[in-house]
């Protein structure tokens, strides 16, 4: 992708981007904060009114894979990447329903903490949650860091370096996450701010291009794509045959399952003011995240009718430019391209600033209190930075190793384990009163394996052009994602786990010791509001 930008362009767009990005980080040291890690998330949320901690949710929603990868596979496949963008519009709704006012209600930072009051917790199934948060957070950072990396070294004309790029950034954007804390909801806010207007405008010029005419945009969209008809029909990505209705099907169930239990997310709502308020951010949150899917579908149906033939030629890796070949296709003096990098520079900033301290939180809480002593908040938040600092750095030196990896391979790694391991458990947490800490372990532990061994032995693996070891082949199967096999065998195992735990007891379906029955919906309703 050297000639991304011409070198009339590119001074425009380096100059733009530049003064971007210092704004950026004057914006995240002002927003700094002296308090440990446990009191900045909540103070933070409760600074914000119901509306700004709902844009700030959907900002939590959105990562720069979201802009890049989702979008570079609506260009490149149609129908399928769109089946994507169905699938996380469907999880909002669902966590909107069923999740986020009883999370609210029972939880006080962390979703083990609702683990412990609905009596299926305990320190072994913290731990266990934590790690898989853990592993869920990894490669969501792995992906902004090789994204952001790949723009800023495009920016400067120079693809030899990327590395010193991936590495400086996720330095600064590491030490940015620790170094005192950061309000984490005013830099989603100000990412949603920018992104959706400069999102809209983009799908607003491609529609423009086509005179508003849908049929004409996606008639092109289906030429420039050069796989014609089949554009706009399943199977373009997903493949044919039993694998293919496997993996469609997966596709949406996955993606679903895995929005309904986003680790950032799940403590943000867990901050919010009260359990109403928690109903109102989420329609907020819903609202944003309609409006940015719908113009993301654009723009990548315009980036496969106007920059189809560069996308094919440059290959997989190319879906981390997509929208700047969009923007070099409508405007070719540079601003819609420096626009756009600067909203995937943003959107990555605030996805690397929130996922590190939601893993810092967690690795400090729930996994290295667990077995300690945890009667001193001090201790945890001390943790938490130390582990939210080793976490971005180990991040960053992985992105390194990572960065010409077929990038959909590592999101549905760590889409695939949040929607098997954690969205099970947080369910059962929620609506079964005969869920135990056994269960939640099986759940969490089992469904892992399940994940990886079925990853490990797909095309994304091995065997195939773009695969992680193309040179090698041991696949077992077609399927490249695994959603409707991983996602029920995780409420198999929470299930298995439960009934054949012997400390249930007969009558209420609780384990001995732990908390009481799920309460009615009339009887939520009458807990009070805090």
């Amino acid at each position: 992708m050297t000639e991304l930008l011409d070198s009339s362009s590119r001074s425009l767009v380096f100059a733009v981007f530049s003064v971007f990005v210092v704004i950026c980080l004057m914006l995240c040291v002002i927003t700094g904060a002296d308090e440990d890690d446990r009191a900045l998330v909540r103070s933070d949320s409760r600074r914000l009114r119901s509306w700004q901690q709902g844009v700030a949710m959907g900002g939590d929603t959105t990562t720069v894979a979201t802009v890049t990868v989702l979008v570079g596979m609506v260009a490149t496949t149609g129908f399928d990447g769109l089946g994507v963008m169905l699938g996380s519009l469907v999880g909002v709704l669902l966590f909107l329903v069923l999740v986020i006012e009883p999370l609210r209600a029972h939880a006080s930072l962390t979703a083990p903490d609702l683990l412990d009051a609905r009596g299926s917790g305990g320190p072994a199934v913290r731990v266990a949650w934590g790690v898989v948060t853990l592993l869920v957070c990894f490669p969501l950072l792995v992906v902004q860091l090789v994204v952001v990396g790949n723009v800023a070294a495009a920016v400067l004309g120079q693809p030899g370096a990327r590395t010193g790029c991936i590495v400086v950034i996720g330095v600064v954007m590491t030490a940015l996450a620790v170094s005192g804390g950061i309000r984490t909801g005013v830099v989603m806010i100000a990412k949603s701010a920018i992104a959706l207007p400069v999102l809209v405008v983009a799908a607003g010029l491609v529609l423009h291009r086509f005179g508003g005419d849908l049929g004409r945009l996606l008639d092109a969209a289906a030429l420039g794509s050069g796989t014609g008809e089949a554009f706009l029909r399943p199977g373009g990505y997903t493949g044919d045959g039993w694998a293919g209705a496997v993996n469609r099907v997966g596709q949406i169930l996955g993606m679903t399952m895995a929005t309904l239990a986003m680790p950032a997310v799940l403590m943000r709502a867990i901050a919010t003011k009260s359990p109403r308020g928690a109903r109102t951010v989420g329609r907020w949150m819903l609202g944003e995240l309609v409006v940015l899917y719908g113009a993301l579908a654009v723009v990548g149906v315009g980036a496969a009718a106007l920059a189809g033939g560069v996308l094919r030629e440059a290959g997989p890796s190319a879906q981390v430019f997509t929208p700047l070949l969009l923007g070099r296709a409508l405007d070719g003096g540079g601003l819609l391209v420096a626009a756009l990098a600067c909203v995937l520079f943003l959107t990555a900033l605030a996805a690397v600033v929130d996922v590190t301290l939601a893993a810092g939180i967690t690795l400090g809480r729930d996994v290295l209190a667990a077995s300690g002593d945890r009667r001193k908040e001090r201790v945890d938040g001390a943790a938490s930075r130390w582990s939210a600092a080793l976490t971005g750095l180990a991040a960053a030196a992985v992105a390194v190793v990572c960065a010409d990896w077929n990038l959909v391979v590592v999101s549905t790694l760590w889409l695939g384990l949040c929607g098997a391991s954690l969205a099970p458990v947080l369910l059962y947490a929620l609506y079964w009163p005969g869920f135990t800490a056994r269960g939640a372990l099986w759940c969490l532990w089992g469904a892992t394996v399940v994940t990886v061994v079925a990853l490990a032995v797909s095309p994304y693996a091995s065997g195939v052009p773009g695969a992680i070891w193309p040179d090698h082949d041991f696949r077992l199967w077609d399927v490249t994602i695994p959603g409707l096999v991983t996602t029920p065998a995780g409420f198999l195992l929470g299930w298995l786990g439960s009934v054949t735990d012997r400390r249930r007891t007969g009558g209420a379906g609780r384990p001995s010791g732990g908390a009481s029955r799920v309460p009615s919906a009339d009887e939520f309703r009458r807990l009070p509001r805090s």
